[in-house]
């Protein structure tokens, strides 16, 4: 645990030391404020919980994780790519740290990163509040579903990350990773096999993150979640650990 420690403070500090988690936190902040302010104008002066609720905090919420899809490659893009590309790789490997502590170093900091732009929304609710909002059980469920998502995002970009030396590519590969589980709702909506579209949304992660910006906390999207990190955790090992084949 203390080298996996040690490891998430070393990227912590070359992340937050440069200017780019600051550029990007900048743009988000800026793109979601703006969204959120034109809700609230189109909200009028229906200021119930219901009404906010469907109108402000919904669409927010849903935009912001449309975003995180952009954003999270990103983010993860210079974990090993730059590592490879340094040549460091093979360093950070002979350390007494394994394949599973170095992935969730990693993803940790990476996590953290995200949770430090996210926590730039934080006066969204206050701002509800003000406004007569009070279900504070959905503001709740809907930073868990984000959080939710953004790990998936994140263990998705790691591997992408893993997979080249170049930064672009990184980005790239991860974003077309995220924006195929995207379109399988569209899939989904599009098959008139009942069975088929139910696999396909199940598969979709925005399908499991509706259901938190809705109040709905459901035991396999619990599931879906856990087994979409470890899955790509795995795969992140094994393309780490290809360098040895």
């Amino acid at each position: 645990m203390r080298g996996i420690l040690v490891l998430w403070s070393k990227e912590l500090k070359d992340a937050f030391y440069g200017p780019f988690v600051y550029i990007l936190t900048a743009l988000f902040s800026a793109t979601i404020g703006w969204l959120f302010f034109n809700y609230i104008l189109a909200s009028g002066n229906q200021s119930t919980t219901i009404s906010l609720t469907n109108k402000v905090l919904a669409p927010t919420f849903g935009n912001m994780n449309f975003i995180f899809i952009f954003l999270a490659p990103l983010i993860t893009m210079r974990l090993f790519s730059e590592e490879k590309k340094q040549s460091t790789l093979d360093l950070l490997f002979q350390s007494d740290l394994n394949n599973f502590q170095i992935i969730v170093a990693k993803f940790l900091s990476s996590l953290t990163i995200s949770l430090f732009m996210l926590s730039m929304t934080i006066i969204f609710p206050i701002i509800l509040a003000l406004s007569g909002y009070a279900d504070w059980g959905i503001v709740a469920t809907s930073y868990a579903g984000i959080i939710f998502s953004l790990m998936c995002y994140l263990s998705v970009g790691l591997f992408a990350s893993s997979l080249t030396e170049n930064q672009i590519v990184a980005a790239v590969l991860g974003f077309c990773f995220l924006l195929g589980l995207m379109l399988l709702v569209i899939t989904a909506q599009a098959v008139d096999n009942a069975i088929l579209t139910d696999i396909f949304q199940y598969m979709s992660t925005p399908f499991h993150f509706e259901n938190f910006i809705r109040g709905s906390v459901r035991s396999f999207s619990l599931v879906y979640f856990v087994s979409f990190i470890g899955f790509f955790f795995y795969l992140t090992h094994l393309s780490l650990d290809s360098r040895n084949w």
